[in-house]
């Protein structure tokens, strides 16, 4: 559903993640410093050995927060981009759908404290704080497919970046509905996105919507989440709601970038209609559909 990559909006784009920025966060994350092969990857900067390092721990019992750290080195790792050779996906998202596979877990308390050491560990990265949101929302599909537990945490990652963008304070990090979401997204005033947020932080705002959406209300693929007790994988009866609030903002980023002749604006205003408005849309003329139906029937 999300046609649009962080490439794909030039003026949005954020650096590449460097290797000296997974070393600072691996130096604060104690569960990992007690193995020597992690003390001297860092110290020679060999992302292959590293990667191969992990790989090998993950054969072994681990401990809860041991697995939580893999979860965000995994990311991180990732991520990094290396200027010798070509980033090797393969490579990458083995080990992280290797992590978040070590252990198939839906334990609301476990999700709970995976998703906060995520969302800990984010701080920990030496970048600006929306370049941070921007790297974990180009690692997010892939947490999103990996396992039941890697979309449950992501789920829970998504939420708090709105419950950041909003102000919302979360008590417990775990995905509960699209309304509740909404409601977090609709409290926000647009008049302050247009005047005050810049375009990356707007970004951060419509794509996180945009992937729970499309991992949730618009997904067949959520039956062991359900049957492990998770809720909420339905449009509420709020798709017209949703539309209207999503096409109003839509409609003012188009009017103010179109006098500043802003081609990320642009951008912006086409991932709005083809990631949130097109699917409401034909949401809504479905369950139109279905109401004539019952009516005529």
């Amino acid at each position: 559903m999300i046609e649009e990559k962080k490439s794909d909006l030039p003026e949005l784009s954020v650096p590449g993640f460097k290797y000296e920025q997974l070393r600072e966060v691996l130096l604060r994350m104690r569960a990992l410093q007690r193995y020597s092969f992690c003390v001297e990857a860092q110290i020679d900067s060999n992302l292959m050995q590293l990667r191969q390092g992990f790989l090998r721990l993950l054969e072994d019992y681990l401990t809860l927060e041991e697995v939580a750290s893999l979860y965000t080195v995994s990311v991180l790792m990732f991520l990094v981009t290396e200027n010798e050779r070509p980033r090797q996906f393969d490579e990458r998202l083995e080990l992280l759908n290797a992590s978040f596979n070590y252990s198939d877990t839906l334990k609301p308390t476990m999700i709970h404290y995976a998703t906060i050491t995520m969302l800990d560990s984010l701080k920990l990265t030496p970048c600006e704080e929306e370049h941070g949101y921007i790297y974990m929302l180009e690692a997010m599909p892939h947490i999103l497919v990996a396992c039941n537990t890697g979309k449950m945490i992501a789920l829970g990652l998504l939420r708090a970046f709105i419950g950041a963008l909003s102000n919302t304070t979360l008590v417990l990090h775990i995905y509960r509905n699209l309304w509740e979401v909404y409601d977090m997204v609709q409290s926000i005033s647009q008049d302050t996105i247009l005047a005050d947020w810049s375009l990356c932080k707007t970004y951060i705002l419509v794509k996180s919507f945009a992937l729970l959406m499309s991992s949730t209300a618009f997904n067949s693929c959520n039956l062991g989440l359900r049957q492990a007790g998770y809720q909420g994988f339905q449009m509420p009866p709020i798709a017209a709601e949703i539309s209207e609030w999503f096409t109003a903002l839509r409609d003012k980023i188009e009017e103010k970038h179109t006098n500043l002749s802003s081609k990320s604006g642009f951008k912006l205003v086409r991932f709005i209609d083809q990631n949130i408005l097109r699917y409401l849309t034909e949401e809504s003329n479905e369950t139109t559909s279905e109401a004539g139906i019952e009516t005529v029937a």
